[in-house]
C-alpha cells in the first residue's frame, strides 16, 4: 500500500491511488506531523510520498524552506514520518511531482522531455527527462519562477527583484490590473473581468503572458522539450491564455525548439501533486 500526500498552505491532500480526500492544512508543526503519521498508519501505508511547496532536499529529506509554511523550515519530515510510522518516506517538492504526476496520467504521456508549470500563487516547475523526474543535485531543479527576467524588476515573494513570479503568478497579473486601473483586486476577479471582455484585465493578462512567453523560451533554449503543460488556478479557469502563450513564444525562441513543442492544459487537476508523490514513491524513485 502507498500513499501520496502534498503538504499545501490551505490543504493537506491524500491519495491512494483510488480515492482523493483533503484536510485542512494545520498550524503548527506538531499538529501537521500527528495528521500525516496518523493517515499512514490508518491508510497501513508502507511508501509514503510527501510533497511541499517550497525547497525540499532530497537527499537529507529536509524542508529547507517553505514560503507559504514558514513553520516547516528546516523541518527533517523524511525522518519524522519514518519514526512514527515505521513507513518509507519519501519528499520532493510540489511542482517536481505535479510534473511526474502529469508525465505518468495526463497530457505528458509520451513525452521524451516533459515540462510542467504551476501558475497560481506563485509560479512552479518540474520536468520528467526519459520517464524520470529531474531533480538536481540535492532536490532543486527546475525553480522556474525565480529565474531573473528583469534586473532590479518587481519584488518577488522570495525576496529577490525581477524573478519570473513577480510578473506571472496570482500577485502579478493583480499588479499589472493595478497599474492598468489604479484599483486592486484578486486575479480570479481578474480574470472573470477579462471573461466578460474588460479591456483593462484583457490589457493585463496580455502584460502577464508576455513575461510568461519570455519565461517559456528560455525553457526551450534550455531543455528543447516536446511538450509544456500548464496547471494551476489561473490557466484552468483562464485556458484562453494558452493560445496567445504558445503563439507568442513559437514567435521569439529559435525555430527548431520551438517547432518541437506544443503547449498543453494539464488534466490532473488539484491533486496532481499527491497523485505525483504517490508515483514516485511506488515506484522509488527518491529515497
Amino acid at each position: 500500500m502507498s500513499l501520496g500526500i502534498d503538504i499545501g498552505g490551505t490543504f493537506v491532500k491524500f491519495t491512494d491511488g483510488e480515492r482523493n480526500w483533503k484536510e485542512k492544512t494545520p498550524e503548527s508543526t506538531e499538529e501537521l506531523l500527528n495528521l500525516i503519521s496518523e493517515a499512514v498508519i490508518r491508510e497501513k501505508a508502507r511508501r509514503v510520498g510527501i510533497v511541499v511547496a517550497g525547497l525540499v532536499d532530497v537527499k537529507r529529506g529536509v524542508v529547507t524552506d517553505s514560503p507559504n509554511l514558514k513553520f516547516l523550515k528546516d523541518l527533517p519530515l523524511k525522518s519524522e514520518i519514518e519514526r512514527r510510522t515505521a513507513s518509507t518516506v519519501s519528499i520532493v517538492n510540489d511542482a517536481t511531482a505535479a510534473a511526474y504526476g502529469e508525465y505518468s496520467l495526463g497530457v505528458g504521456r509520451g513525452s521524451s522531455l516533459f515540462i510542467c508549470l504551476t501558475l497560481g500563487t506563485g509560479l512552479g516547475g518540474g520536468a520528467v527527462i526519459d520517464g524520470k523526474p529531474l531533480l538536481g543535485a540535492s532536490g532543486s531543479a527546475m525553480e522556474v519562477g525565480h529565474m531573473v527576467v528583469e534586473k532590479g524588476g518587481w519584488l518577488c515573494h522570495c525576496g529577490r527583484r525581477g524573478c519570473l513570479e513577480a510578473y506571472v503568478s496570482s500577485y502579478g497579473l493583480e499588479r499589472f490590473y493595478h497599474m492598468e486601473t489604479g484599483e486592486s483586486i484578486s486575479s480570479f476577479k481578474v480574470i472573470e473581468r477579462a471573461k466578460k471582455g474588460e479591456k483593462a484585465a484583457l490589457r493585463a493578462l496580455s502584460e502577464m503572458a508576455s513575461y510568461l512567453s519570455l519565461g517559456l523560451m528560455n525553457l526551450l533554449h534550455l531543455f528543447n522539450p516536446d511538450i509544456v503543460a500548464l496547471s494551476g488556478g489561473i490557466p484552468t479557469h483562464y485556458p484562453e491564455l494558452l493560445e496567445k502563450v504558445e503563439r507568442k513564444t513559437k514567435e521569439i525562441a529559435f525555430p527548431q525548439p520551438a517547432r518541437d513543442f506544443s503547449l498543453k492544459l494539464a488534466r490532473l487537476g488539484e491533486f496532481s501533486g499527491a497523485v505525483g508523490a504517490l508515483l514516485i514513491a511506488r515506484n522509488q524513485l527518491v529515497y
